[in-house]
């Protein structure tokens, strides 16, 4: 192993470790996931960081998405009990490609990141209720979104899907006489978002995956919208 190689493996160990300390057992599994970027490993490369597969790392969102609960939802938005509900509610957790700490593309081509949102739509006779939770699986950072709405103040609604790439270095490491490197690998990112205006603001939801259902109740949302200002 060269000298280079030496310095370039502790520098990565000390990133690593300095990234684990103090984080809890969730917080670590996924720093482990994002750590683990080898393509290749090399015959005199030592790879010590635990191995976390992508289904790991799926269990661990669906963990951390389970935690916000329709109930806890509804306290939070002020109601004791569920309106009737004129559109059925959807729920979406989705990745964040913005202000993410971590990205990697996984063996089955899907990108995951450190940051997800959490979101609830909720549609009631004459008010949408909107809620959203950003965490980050890495560290502490949480943030939280929560709003009702008239349908008669809304002015506009529409979904959006913005395409983006995001720059992740991966060590590519070959054979016993190749040399270990880093290398850029651009990963594509897709963000479908409902966006809500009223006078003075627009709120934003990340949908994720859920475009399709979106459309659908954007459609019906409109037609609706339009009668409550009637």
């Amino acid at each position: 192993m060269t000298q280079a190689m030496k310095e370039e493996q502790a520098r990565r160990q000390l990133e690593y470790q300095d990234a684990v300390k103090g984080k809890s057992e969730d917080e670590i599994l996924a720093i482990n996931y994002f750590f683990n970027k080898q393509r290749k490993k090399g015959c005199l490369r030592k790879k010590n960081i635990p191995t976390v597969t992508d289904e790991q790392f799926d269990e661990l969102v669906a963990k951390r998405a389970a935690e916000i609960t329709s109930q806890s939802v509804l306290a939070t938005l002020g109601l004791s009990l569920p309106p009737a509900w004129i559109i059925d509610p959807l729920k979406v957790c989705t990745p964040e490609f913005e202000d993410a700490e971590y990205i990697r593309m996984g063996t089955d081509g899907k990108a995951r990141t450190s940051r997800i949102t959490t979101s609830f739509l909720l549609y009631a006779k004459d008010i949408m209720y909107l809620y959203s939770r950003t965490v980050s699986l890495t560290d502490r950072h949480s943030s939280e979104l929560s709003a009702s709405i008239m349908y008669k103040d809304i002015t506009s609604v529409a979904l959006n899907t913005v395409n983006t790439e995001v720059r992740h270095d991966v060590i590519e490491a070959g054979g016993c006489l190749r040399k270990a490197k880093e290398v850029p690998v651009w990963i594509p990112g897709t963000t479908n978002s409902a966006e809500f205006t009223v006078p003075g603001k627009t709120y934003v939801v990340n949908v994720g995956g859920a475009k399709s259902v979106m459309t659908a109740a954007i459609a019906a949302l409109r037609e609706h919208i339009g009668k409550c200002k009637k």
